[in-house]
């Protein structure tokens, strides 16, 4: 088995990421760090909106961050848009280099009619470990598991936009078990799930991070913490 560092950003959709909490990250010297799903978003266009130049800035910081960070970044979500198709996509790059792309299979409500599907589960490598990307409505699905288990993922990373339910801690952590760590079964993989934190852009969130392997679940935010902007900082095992 092999110790991995990673970092969940549980952050406002579509902030900058300041010098301080650049340096938390780094000092950490994570393997991986991941955002939120429609993270790298422009709130002037909102999250089905995009432009040519608001698409290579999101990439600049991209680009920048895993360079500066000195790790694999899993680039939560962006609109990307090819000829007349917007797909909602994770950028993945590894210290600078683009090491591939995962375009959302299965869509929230308020994306259809706006957002096209992808067709293609992927895995990528780096740091000598095989991980996949699912994103948020597509862990609803048993195959979006079975395919990371047949593609030989070792950690699964899955930005997510969460809506705010009212339901009690008892109900949170019984849906915790019965999607992620029954999909981390299903997977043969630790899931690894990061969710953007309310703000005045988007008030309506709740951000519900957490860790799952086979046994359970290895971290989650409290529910006090379910409104906080908060850098976790987790060693998993694979």
């Amino acid at each position: 088995m092999d110790a991995v560092r990673v970092i969940l950003c549980q952050l406002p959709l579509g902030v900058p990421i300041t010098r301080p909490i650049a340096d938390e990250m780094r000092s950490y010297r994570p393997h991986f760090v991941c955002f939120p799903e429609y993270f790298f978003v422009n709130r002037a266009l909102g999250n089905h909106g995009q432009t040519p130049h608001n698409f290579n800035r999101q990439h600049h910081r991209l680009i920048e961050l895993s360079k500066s960070l000195d790790t694999v970044i899993i680039g939560g979500t962006m609109p990307e848009t090819v000829g007349e198709l917007m797909y909602n996509t994770c950028f993945i790059y590894d210290r600078g280099a683009h090491i591939g792309h995962y375009r959302k299979k299965n869509l929230f409500f308020a994306e259809v009619g706006k957002i096209t599907p992808g067709d293609t589960f992927r895995v990528f490598t780096a740091n000598g470990i095989t991980f996949g990307v699912l994103i948020c409505a597509d862990v609803f699905h048993d195959d979006s598991f079975t395919a990371m288990r047949d593609l030989g993922a070792r950690i699964v990373f899955i930005p997510t936009f969460s809506l705010k339910r009212i339901e009690t801690v008892e109900e949170k952590h019984q849906r915790d078990h019965d999607i992620f760590v029954r999909g981390s079964r299903l997977a043969g993989a630790v899931l690894v799930k990061v969710c953007g934190v309310k703000s005045p852009y988007k008030d309506f969130l709740q951000a519900r991070s957490l860790i799952a392997g086979p046994d359970g679940v290895i971290f989650r935010v409290r529910p006090d913490e379910e409104d906080s902007s908060i850098i976790i900082k987790q060693e998993i095992w694979t």
